[in-house]
């Protein structure tokens, strides 16, 4: 099975539609997953790395993302 991502990159609005938290938890998610990559604070979170750390399959997730 073949996934079309439109982009890579995970924004907070992103992860609020896949978990139905607020845009600040959303915020605090997307530190924890950089916390755990070892990411910069500017640098951007993956839906691989998102997908690995929410332990949701990433063509679950790829749904989500517009």
């Amino acid at each position: 099975m073949e996934i079309s991502l439109k982009r890579l990159a995970v924004y907070p609005s992103d992860l609020q539609r896949i978990t139905g938290q607020s845009v600040r938890t959303c915020q605090r998610l997307l530190n924890k997953i950089r916390d755990m990559f070892g990411l910069d604070k500017g640098q951007h979170v993956t839906i691989y790395q998102a997908s690995e750390y929410l332990g949701i399959p990433v063509v679950d997730m790829s749904r989500f993302i517009r």
